[in-house]
């Protein structure tokens, strides 16, 4: 109870109604309270937690770079060996024209950071952005937001800003001569998770390449292995100019990245002099850690298991109660019928602790996210919550 008071005290929590859980400590893809009690974690912190919690190889990494060194200047300045790790095993996964990396520490940073670098690279104001879309809560990414009530307490926010609809091909042709960048989720996260077809992201790729702009795909959440591949563009016929990665890329540490062909991130150099700037981007600790959880989603071909946990979860999550599942890997979103409450069953899973949540844009939706490497009995535990409480909710 001393925590608790405490927490209500002196921390700022981001909604009247926190989970107010205390935590112990927390093992692969469970979260423990202060009685040691078990939550299965099906968010897996919001995607960061792609290779589940408190993996050895992680803390190892992490205690291995605390004895050499921690902070030494802003980033960008001292030759520091894990950056240089993880950004050329990126690089090595992505196409060339993807080969060099800006790293921050988190994914709104990431998005401010695409914004000034569109503007410099191109000498041109206009973004695009679609509508639904949640790209982070700076000033900078809450411009990107379509949702106008939660917004406009905000005003004034960046001008330049035009909302398109993802997947609608009729909007492309808003691209033109005036506009700097497309900013876009390869795959709609908070709008319920969205796949677009791929002929919609071929026609976005020859739009953007007619007019010269920048397409730069928002795979904060989706990065990582979390949809099967180890990018959700991969699963289409095109790549970005730019990449952004965040959440799951420290592995549980603060860390972000602007990914580019050294042209394009150049401007940050000289158009003008320090464009951006960042003191804690690029950490080693987090670039440590980082390196590690890449080497380990390689080494133990998680991708492949998160289709297989797609397959699984496909196959077992039957009930009348759900209208559609969609999406990709351990990147689900599950849709109920009109008459049964969401928050309601996020509720009542949470009481028989499982932990879920819904999506900002869609009221309608679960998500099932749950850590890629978790084991197939806890997979199942975790379902079979989920489908008992559906039930009770008939």
């Amino acid at each position: 109870m001393y925590w608790k008071r405490r927490f209500f005290e002196n921390i700022v929590g981001t909604s009247e109604t926190p989970h107010t859980m205390e935590i112990s400590r927390s093992h692969g893809a469970f979260i423990y309270n202060e009685k040691g009690e078990a939550y299965l974690d099906f968010l897996s912190g919001f995607n960061v937690s792609n290779i589940g919690h408190s993996n050895p190889k992680i803390i190892e990494a992490i205690q291995n770079q605390a004895q050499h060194y921690l902070h030494t200047t802003v980033y960008g300045e001292h030759i520091q060996s894990p950056q240089i790790r993880l950004a050329q095993s990126l690089s090595n996964m992505l196409p060339e024209s993807l080969g060099s990396c800006y790293f921050l520490s988190t994914g709104s940073e990431a998005i401010d950071a695409a914004i000034k670098l569109s503007r410099s690279y191109t000498n041109r104001s206009e973004i695009l952005v679609c509508k639904n879309a949640y790209h982070g809560s700076t000033i900078g990414a809450e411009s990107l937001r379509s949702d106008y009530s939660a917004r406009n307490v905000f005003y004034p926010l960046l001008p330049g800003i035009k909302f398109i609809e993802y997947g609608n091909e009729e909007d492309l042709n808003k691209i033109s001569i005036h506009t700097s960048a497309v900013i876009m989720e390869c795959f709609q996260a908070e709008a319920g998770v969205r796949i677009a077809s791929d002929a919609y992201f071929i026609k976005l790729r020859e739009k953007c390449n007619r007019s010269d702009v920048l397409l730069i795909f928002d795979e904060i959440q989706t990065g990582m292995g979390r949809t099967g591949r180890l990018f959700a563009f991969q699963h289409t016929s095109i790549k970005p100019d730019i990449l952004l990665l965040g959440k799951a890329l420290g592995a549980g540490l603060p860390l972000a990245a602007v990914v580019s062909s050294s042209k394009i991130l150049s401007s940050f150099q000289s158009n003008p002099v320090l464009a951006y700037i960042t003191t804690f981007g690029g950490n080693p600790l987090c670039c440590a850690a980082g390196f590690a959880a890449l080497s380990l989603i390689l080494e133990q071909n998680l991708c492949a298991q998160a289709v297989k946990n797609e397959t699984f979860i496909m196959k077992s999550l039957k009930h009348p109660m759900i209208k559609e599942i969609r999406g990709k890997g351990n990147f689900l979103g599950v849709e109920l019928h009109h008459h049964i409450n969401p928050r309601e069953v996020i509720r009542q899973c949470y009481e028989q602790k499982l932990i879920l949540d819904g999506f900002l844009f869609d009221d309608r939706s679960i998500r099932i996210m749950p850590p890629l490497d978790i084991a197939e009995n806890d997979l199942r535990k975790g379902l079979e919550i989920f489908k008992s409480v559906l039930s009770s909710c008939e």
